[in-house]
Formats: C-alpha cells, structure tokens, sequence
C-alpha cells in the first residue's frame, strides 16, 4: 500500500505508478499539456487499478460516445483488482465506468459520495466537475466543490474550480474574490482566469475583462490548446459586446479554429462564437461550410443534448437540410427511449430546444420563438455553461426582433440584461427594437 501526494491510499507497491498518478492529478487540474502520460504509464503499471482508471478517465473528455468505449481495456484491467482495492478505489472506477457509458447521474453521486468521505481526492472532484457540465447541476456542483476548496486551501486549482461554480450559480462578486484568492496563490491558475471571464461577461464589466484576459494571454502558451482556445473564445466574446468585430474575426482565425478540427472542444468554442456573431450581425457563411465536414458524424451522437443543438444550428447554417433531418430524427428517437429525468432532459427539454436552434438557423423566426420561449428556463439540464447556454437566450431574442414582434422583443431583452449595465451589443438590440 502506498499513498499518493494528498495522503490518499493506493494499492499498490509501485512507486512509479504513485507518481504517474500525481502527475495526472496535476496536469488534470491545471490544464496542462501532458495529461495523456497517464496512457503510457498506465500500460507500464497494469497491475495498478487506479492508475488503468485514471487512464480510462482520459477518454470522457473526448465528449464522444465512441471515444468513451476506447477506455474499455484500461477499466477492464482496472477491475480484475477490485477486491484487493480499497472502498474509495472501487468507487472511483465504477464512477469512471458509468461516467463513461454515459451515466453522469450515477457517476456523480458516487463522486459525492467519495468527496463527502474524501475530501482531498481532487481527481474525483475534478472529473465530476466534467459531469456537473454535462448535466448543468449547478447548485450540487457548488456544494461539491466548496467541501474540495475547503480540504485543499493549498491547491490553487481547486479553489478555482470552487470559484467557476460559484459563478455558475450566479455569486458572481463571491466567485470574483475566490477566483482572485486561487490567483494569488498562482498567477497561472487557468481555470481562474477562465472564472474571471465568465464574471466579467455576467457583469457587463467589458472594458475590464478585456484588460484582464489581455494581461492573462501571453501565459497561455503553456497550456493545451483547448485552454488557450476556450480562454480567447472568452476574450473574443468580450470583443463581441462591445462591437469589436475584426478583434473577434482575429480571435477565431488565430486561436480557436483549425488546430484540432475533429475535436469536439474546438468545434464547440469555434460554433458557438460564429454563432454569437451572426446574432450579432454579421455575416459568416464560409466559415460554416468550413466547420460542416468535421462535425456532421458527431451532430448523430446523443451524449448530452447541448451537443446536439450546437451541431444542428451550425449544418443548418452551411446549408445541409438533409444532414439535419437525419440528425433530428436520430435525436428524437433517441429521447423517445429515454425515462425518469432523462425524458425531461431529451424529450421535453432537448428535442424542442434542437428544433428551435434549426428554426432559427433556417430564419422561421416566428417558430424559433415559439419553440423556444416555453423551455429557456429550463435549459440548463442539457448541458454547457452559462456563457455557452446564452446562444440559446440570444436566439430567442433576434428571432422576435428579427419577427417584428416589437414588444416580446422589448421584454425579452429587459430579462436578458437585468440588473447590469448594458452592452454596446445590447444598445444596438434596443436600437434595432
């Protein structure tokens, strides 16, 4: 038996199995660039269960039904030592094991569980935190992650992890502090700084979030390409508010796409702020015609409806009906089978959503409005953060402008702001109103 960097237990007498365990624990959290050495390692150490688990891990954030079966071998080892292993590692596979046959709901209550008895396990933390995204249960996130921020006061990670779902749970001054707090234990803290964006966007403190995620930029080097695209998908929105359009056009072309086009992180940040532009404005028909060759096999996956409605609005864009129709009926079929609260998820809430976005996307905006309206306040559960979710809130507000429904459109848009200044973006709305 021996014990990892967070005095947790692990069985087995290898100390270079202990060692690729914390490396991963690191790299995980920090969002670095290294955290495939786990696969290696792992086929070094078969005889680790935790370490095959934390490999099998790795594949979930493919965010793809396929690339999730290719952690099979690496759970397959993990559990011909189940009963040598103690209760928290037995939990931590199957939590991987279910999280990876799509299960989030079963993966995250065992990662409660573990985290309610375990506090310092910052791998279970950090992997739940992956489901709470794919399931937007913002407030059991939030519960989580304040018992993980309070275990590891010395772990700037973890306290922004505690940050970011403060703020998605709209404690956006208390997520601002924490943030800052995680920051000055490291200024490179990534998921700080991505926490910090996030508050700035809610905030409308535009002029300020540029400046900040500006200052943050040049250390993104060091991260992986995901971090450093998501971050400058962040900036670039900041850029969208107040109008800066060649700065967002900039953004795309250098940072977000065409790094890793098959990927589904980059097909995210690239759709999602094409989209944000042309709800803006402006005019992007080749970049979608771009994006539509690496995203039509994924747009028939049904791992969590966001996903599904990113992809149809993007084909919908490049002019693909065929694609589409196929796409939507695959996904309905697919919530039609669903029961429990996952009939809520995909057949009340997603399929509606999904035939909105395509709505929208085709310009029938009356019946994007319709489809729409009904469900917004219920679209966290399909998945996405709240920056990602606000296409969706968006879309429902051009379609009555762009429908001439002048005073929906004027209600609708007094909700979107709130209580906070209002943007450059927002003024021209109101002007368009």
């Amino acid at each position: 038996m021996k014990f990892d960097s967070r005095g947790l237990e692990v069985s087995s007498e290898s100390d270079d199995a202990v060692r690729a365990i914390d490396h991963y624990a690191h790299e995980l959290l920090s969002l670095g660039t290294d955290a495939v050495a786990v696969q290696s390692a792992a086929d070094a150490n078969p005889d680790c269960a935790m370490l095959q688990a934390c490999c099998a891990s790795t594949f979930l954030y493919t965010q793809t039904t396929a690339g999730s079966k290719r952690a099979a071998p690496y759970l397959a080892r993990a559990e011909t030592r189940l009963g040598d292993l103690t209760e928290r590692e037995q939990m931590f596979i199957n939590a991987v094991k279910v999280g990876c046959a799509g299960d989030f709901e079963g993966a995250l209550k065992l990662y409660e569980r573990i985290i309610d008895r375990w506090p310092r396990d910052m791998v279970a933390a950090k992997l739940a935190e992956f489901h709470f995204f794919q399931t937007g249960l913002a407030s059991r996130q939030l519960e989580m992650m304040g018992k993980a921020a309070a275990a590891n006061p010395d772990v700037s990670h973890v306290i922004a992890m505690h940050a970011f779902a403060l703020e998605l749970n709209a404690e956006r001054e208390r997520a601002d502090k924490v943030a800052r707090a995680a920051l000055a234990i490291d200024p490179d803290t990534m998921w700080a700084q991505h926490c910090r964006a996030h508050v700035f966007a809610g905030q409308s403190r535009i002029a300020e979030g540029i400046a900040a995620m500006e200052q943050y930029a040049p250390s993104w080097n060091k991260f992986s390409h995901y971090t450093v695209a998501h971050n400058w998908f962040h900036l670039a929105t900041l850029y969208l508010s107040d109008l800066r359009f060649d700065d967002v056009r900039n953004a795309y072309r250098k940072y977000i796409w065409r790094y890793s086009p098959d990927a589904v992180v980059e097909q995210t940040d690239a759709i999602l702020l094409l989209w944000y532009l042309e709800l803006a404005g402006e005019k992007v028909e080749s970049e979608w015609r771009a994006i539509a060759p690496h995203i039509r096999t994924n747009a028939r996956d049904t791992l969590f409806p966001f996903l599904n409605c990113i992809y149809l609005y993007a084909l919908t864009r490049a002019g693909e009906t065929r694609e589409v129709a196929s796409a939507l009926d695959g996904m309905t079929r697919h919530a039609e089978k669903q029961t429990g609260g996952l009939a809520h998820v995909w057949n009340d809430i997603g399929v509606p959503l999904a035939r909105g976005c395509v709505a929208f996307a085709s310009g029938h905006y009356d019946r994007a409005s319709e489809l729409l309206q009904p469900i917004l306040n219920d679209v966290p559960c399909v998945g996405g953060s709240d920056e990602q979710r606000g296409v969706f809130a968006e879309s429902h507000l051009v379609s009555l402008i762009r429908a001439g429904r002048k005073a929906e459109a004027r209600a609708a848009l007094a909700d979107h702001i709130a209580r906070r200044p209002e943007t450059a973006l927002e003024r021209r709305w109101a002007e368009m109103i």
